[in-house]
């Protein structure tokens, strides 16, 4: 209950995109009209003060420059401003007045002790720096009239303010010079206003067309996936044949073309999986009926308790216990329990001693395992699982040899690696069923047989020791003359 309450409270990509699109479209709107409009005469202020600092430090690093006459007449009139360079403390005598400005404040005033002092002993306390924006009315305390020197400046009240930088230096005579310098910064008003109806218009368009391509892009986006996730239960329901739409963008157009090719693969596993449990069953159902015949006759008649009969049943009980017993060596291989005992061993004596036990297949149904091989070899493996390779592909070979019923073991040493091939003289494997035989009860033909030995799950098991040990394997088949199944190992 609560899952699904989750699931409601959870928003689909299309209203996720489409509400992110507009909260990015609602941010960035934000972020230009507090610059733009709330915070722009801040902005503006502080970038005339820095542009004001930024040309008092030029002139002070450049005050003995002998261009330093031309140098300030291009930082008037870049930085738009007036400069003066009086000598100070001293006789107060301007050494240098750009006058960029008409009618500035610096000009205007006729520099008195009051002013001048304040100036210096501001700058003096501050490592030689004194900067601020400075109200008109503000000169009120020094005894001048803002209204007599409003030149340039628009008289309306506090809103025009000067900026004045005043700098300390040194001339390279030794003398101490007051570095003073003087623009406006003006009232923004009307920009201002400006500003905020052009930002009524942009916010009006950006607004309608980011919910437009909200709209359109969120569709696109989710369409492919709405249909991806319909087939995806589809498929849940194990309804394997169906197709993933390949539409939108690349990643989703990827994931439908993996989608497809893991409903393809469960298919095969699907019906593989039918085909094994059909294939047990049979396995299963013929030693299961023998055995219940056979007692049935023992009991009801007289003579039938033969050991011929109990015979019978022994084998049938044998081959049942040997089915139960490769289904569970499966079970493990799949589900990574297996583990492995690694000890050295001589695999020749363990080849051989695999083959004696067929001694009775060989006396009695007239069958011919021969084994080639040059010298002993030891290698390092787990000698239980690798007597079972051994048999369970003697077993394959013997089931599926020709009517000459000849089976080959041959070992061969090459460079350091012992491999052992087990051949029959069979009708064969098609090319295109080879890499497919590895699988549980795969069966070429497609009919199931009984195997004369073994239970039909022996090449799986193969594998999965074989693949356990890090061996290479394989096989070679030429359709019409008989099969090669082959393993090797590192020789010791």
């Amino acid at each position: 209950m609560k899952e699904k309450e989750s699931k409601k409270r959870r928003l689909s990509i299309k209203s996720s995109i489409f509400i992110s699109m507009a909260l990015l479209v609602v941010v960035m709107l934000t972020i230009l009209w507090l610059t733009q409009s709330v915070f722009l005469s801040h902005i503006y202020r502080y970038t005339k003060k820095n542009e004001t600092d930024r040309a008092a430090s030029i002139i002070v690093d450049n005050i003995n420059n002998e261009n330093l006459n031309s140098l300030i007449e291009k930082i008037s009139s870049e930085y738009d401003l007036c400069a003066e360079i009086i000598r100070y403390p001293g006789d107060k005598e301007i050494l240098y007045d750009s006058h960029f400005l008409n009618d500035c404040i610096i000009h205007k005033l006729q520099f008195e002790d009051t002013l001048l002092d304040f100036w210096y002993e501001e700058a003096k306390s501050n490592g030689g720096k004194y900067i601020d924006i400075l109200p008109r009315d503000k000169f009120r305390d020094f005894g001048y009239d803002p209204d007599d020197f409003h030149g340039d400046v628009p008289r309306r009240g506090g809103d025009a303010n000067c900026v004045i930088s005043v700098s300390i230096a040194e001339t390279s005579d030794g003398d101490s010079v007051m570095v003073v310098l003087n623009s406006f910064v003006l009232p923004v008003d009307a920009t201002v206003k400006t500003l905020r109806l052009q930002l009524i218009v942009i916010t009006i368009v950006m607004l309608a067309s980011a919910f437009l391509i909200a709209y359109i892009l969120s569709r696109r986006l989710s369409l492919p996936i709405e249909k991806i996730n319909k087939e995806a239960k589809n498929l849940a329901c194990a309804n394997y044949g169906v197709t993933f739409p390949q539409e939108g963008p690349i990643e989703i157009s990827e994931l439908a073309d993996t989608l497809n090719y893991t409903a393809k693969e469960l298919s095969k596993v699907d019906a593989m999986q039918k085909e094994l449990i059909a294939n047990i069953s049979h396995d299963l159902r013929t030693p299961l009926t023998m055995i219940s015949g056979y007692s049935e006759v023992m009991r009801d008649i007289p003579g039938e308790n033969t050991p011929e009969n109990m015979q019978v049943i022994i084998d049938e009980t044998a081959r049942l216990s040997s089915l139960v017993n490769d289904l569970l060596d499966v079970s493990r291989f799949q589900s990574g329990t297996q583990k492995l005992n690694i000890s050295r061993f001589n695999l020749t004596e363990s080849v051989k001693s695999v083959i004696k036990r067929y001694d009775k297949l060989i006396s009695h149904n007239g069958y011919i395992i021969n084994f080639v091989y040059d010298e002993d070899v030891f290698i390092n493996a787990d000698e239980v699982r690798i007597l079972q390779v051994i048999y369970n592909l003697i077993n394959n070979a013997i089931n599926y040899t020709g009517e000459d019923k000849t089976v080959t073991v041959k070992q061969e040493v090459k460079d350091g690696i012992v491999r052992i091939s087990v051949i029959d003289t069979g009708e064969g494997i098609a090319e295109k069923d080879l890499p497919l035989i590895w699988d549980r009860y795969y069966k070429v033909d497609k009919v199931h047989k009984r195997a004369h030995i073994g239970t039909g799950l022996g090449l799986s098991i193969v594998k999965n020791i074989l693949l356990l040990h890090g061996s290479r394997f394989g096989v070679s088949s030429e359709v019409g003359k008989g099969s090669n199944f082959w393993f090797e190992f590192k020789i010791l």
